[in-house]
């Protein structure tokens, strides 16, 4: 199923769109076009999307399968209030509302992704798209199940692999694809096994893909400028039309069991995770010498070699206590590890990360009109990084937390409130930094509106606190990736994020529609700021600005045209806000020809407080269109997004141009009895325009990829007992 798409837009679209809305041909409600209903497994009650209290945003079925590649990042980039915050075609971490980083948690089956990606750009996350059955985004804070490394939301990436159900006989499942642009290869296997109580499983699946095509020349005119780089020489240097060292191969495979009853479930599963990939741009470039310049500027450029060991535990009991319908465990054990290649082969920094992570969910029954969740969350994670870019010390940060959600209906209303307690510890393995801990403090209401013929109106408030991360506590040194001398503050309070957010929608009939609106008000955020204290080159005198951000080479001592930038992690009141609208119109669903149009578009604004100056990397407003028809075995689609310019900068960001996308795809079932295959070709940017994302650190050297064209086979076989 093509679940509905949620969308920001400016209040005059929605003012435009509205009396169409209210007042089109639309037929009567007693003709209603029927979705299939898909379970929210990211909340605590397990309701369908429409049920749900928070905005929610739900890929799976035939839109999954058509972005079913890439990374976590290039899957979501075209869903409203999502973008991708990309460092090359290797790395793609999902940006919600304008927030990424550590305010945007990464889940597999609920439970984090446990990696490095958090801590710098470049690296990736270890969750594979290709493996996925679903993928839920919740919008806005949702710390309440997941703590405060969701206070701008999560994406969780949902499998079959640890079932409450047994499935009988062979089930096989697979996905291969070729597309033109970089030689790129993907491909997923998946078998299911059920017998009896027992549900086995193995999967599989590999990206592999050389340099990718883009339109004319990667660096963008003026992008080294403070680098004393000219763009004529650059343009000598790179190759025309070629994005340099952004080949990559991603593995993944793993097996489950699990063990099922008419009680509850055990089961465990065990996946490995391998990733070696380029980092396009000069990012890394040192210049020690002039040999050493030479080479970095080479083609080979840097790589990303990556690993993970992760091991998933799910437990689950009904009726385990007089007043409690279900006991579930959760937990993950993690063992990661990537290793930062200069261009010479040598190992410039490795991090690893040993994490462990246990939630325990207690559902009861109903207390009157009321039912609800409480929890238990305890997290450990040892990181540790060693070489030249090890610019965060040694750190262990334990986490737990208690939290309780309650639910009931209020006139046929959904009414939802619930609170999370945490007390967060990070120990700096450094007889020179000091422990810190946070007790920060969450809480959240809301309710869903159900009026006639299935209109919602969605009104959410939470109060959402975030511990500051190990980070942007203790970062001192060169981060190379974003070309910063990066100074972190032990100082730091805890975020505190006020977020409201409002929806009216219908979800049933020829017409479904959603608009919305969010205000996100965040005292004492926590942000890179560019440093002005006009140094002197020896460090003498007295320091006073001069209006210039100061620069330092990789010791942080000041060069006035140094490689890198001098960034001070800081708090300040910043405030985000937004709106969006999606909707869709069913043409034609009788006889053989069904035909669907869409719409959508989204905007979001983020600044400081204090002076209304522009925060960096902000997603670009985007308005869309697009049409699926089915006719008998076959599918297609067609679809345009305008996404324009971001000329809303912060200091020293520059603009990133507006561009156009097309995509098409066309679908064609074949009629085989006992599995059920398709074929299927795709277009991505198939007008070929340059993109570069307001989101990416790299976007002025380092473009998306250009046009795109797939061919791929699916197939499902399931063999019963």
């Amino acid at each position: 199923m093509d679940t509905p798409i949620r969308i920001r837009v400016s209040c005059a679209l929605f003012a435009a769109a509205l009396p169409a809305l209210a007042h089109g041909q639309s037929p009567p409600p007693e003709e209603p076009v029927e979705l299939e209903e898909i379970i929210v497994r990211s909340g605590p009650f397990g309701r369908t999307a429409d049920e749900l209290v928070q905005p929610v945003d739900v890929l799976s079925g035939e839109a999954l399968e058509r972005r079913r590649r890439g990374t976590v990042g290039d899957v979501l980039a075209d869903r409203p209030g999502i973008a991708n915050a990309s460092f090359g075609p290797g790395v793609g971490r999902p940006v919600i509302r304008g927030q990424g980083g550590p305010r945007v948690l990464l889940l597999e089956n609920s439970i984090a992704s446990m990696d490095a990606s958090s801590i710098s750009a470049d690296h990736a996350v270890t969750v594979d798209p290709l493996d996925a059955d679903q993928i839920e985004v919740i919008k806005g804070p949702a710390t309440l199940i997941y703590g405060g490394a969701a206070s701008a939301g999560i994406v969780n990436v949902i499998d079959d692999r640890l079932p409450d159900i047994v499935v009988p006989g062979l089930r096989l499942r697979g996905n291969l694809s070729y597309g033109d642009n970089g030689d790129e290869r993907n491909g997923a296997l998946r078998a299911r096994y059920g017998v009896g109580e027992f549900q086995l499983g193995v999967n599989v699946a590999r990206r592999e893909a050389g340099e990718f095509d883009i339109p004319g020349y990667a660096t963008r005119a003026g992008a080294d400028a403070h680098e004393g780089h000219d763009h004529a020489e650059e343009e000598e240097e790179e190759r025309y039309g070629v994005l340099d060292n952004s080949d990559l191969r991603t593995d993944s495979y793993g097996a489950s069991a699990a063990w099922v009853r008419d009680r509850g479930m055990l089961g465990v599963a065990v996946t490995r995770f391998e990733s070696n990939y380029g980092i396009p741009g000069h990012g890394h470039a040192h210049e020690e010498d002039a040999g050493e310049e030479e080479e970095a500027h080479s083609h080979d450029g840097v790589r990303i070699d990556m690993e993970q060991t992760r091991t998933d535990l799910r437990g689950l009991l009904y009726d385990p206590l007089p007043g409690f319908d279900r006991l579930e465990l959760r937990a993950g054990i993690n063992d990661y590890r990537h290793r930062e290649i200069e261009p010479g082969g040598e190992v410039g920094t490795t991090f690893d990360v040993q994490e462990t992570e246990t939630r325990i969910e207690l559902a009861h029954r109903p207390i009157g009109e009321w039912v609800g969740v409480a929890g238990l969350h305890v997290s450990h994670r040892d990181f540790e990084a060693v070489g030249e870019e090890a610019f965060v010390p040694p750190v262990v940060t334990r986490g737990l937390g208690l939290f309780l959600v309650e639910s009931r209906k209020i006139a046929g209303h959904e009414f939802e409130i619930g609170a999370r307690v945490d007390q967060v510890e990070h120990e700096p393995q450094s007889d020179a930094l000091a422990d810190t801990d946070f007790t920060p403090l969450s809480l959240s209401t809301g309710i869903n509106f159900l009026f006639g013929d299935h209109l919602h109106l969605r009104v959410n408030l939470q109060r959402a606190q975030r511990a500051p991360a190990a980070e942007e506590l203790y970062a001192f040194g060169p981060h190379l990736a974003t070309l910063a001398f990066e100074r972190g503050d032990a100082a730091l309070d805890v975020e505190t994020a006020n977020n409201l957010d409002l929806s009216f929608g219908r979800d049933r009939g020829r017409w479904t529609w959603e608009v919305g609106a969010f205000y996100n008000r965040i005292n004492d955020y926590v942000f890179l700021r560019e440093v002005d204290e006009g140094l002197n080159a020896d460090g003498s005198g007295t320091p006073s600005s001069d209006g210039v951000a100061d620069r330092v080479d990789e010791s942080g001592t000041f060069e006035a045209d140094g490689e890198l930038l001098l960034v001070d992690v800081t708090q300040q009141d910043a405030e985000f806000y937004g709106a969006e609208i999606w909707l869709r119109h069913q043409l034609i669903d009788e006889g053989p020809l069904r035909l669907a149009l869409r719409g959508f578009g989204d905007t979001v604004r983020g600044r400081l407080k204090s002076d209304g100056q522009n925060l960096p990397r902000i997603s670009p407003s985007r308005l869309g269109i697009s049409a699926d028809a089915e006719f008998g075995d076959w599918s297609a689609a067609l679809g345009y997004t305008r996404v324009f310019e971001h000329d809303r900068l912060a200091p020293l960001e520059t603009n990133t141009p507006g561009h156009d996308l097309v995509s098409a795809d066309l679908e064609y079932a074949l009629p085989f009895q006992n599995v059920r295959t398709t074929i299927y070709l795709q277009g991505r940017n198939l007008l070929d325009e340059k993109q570069r994302l307001s989101t990416s650190f790299l976007k002025d050297v380092a473009p998306q990829p250009g046009r795109s064209l797939f061919v791929g086979l699916r197939f499902d076989f399931l063999s019963p007992i």
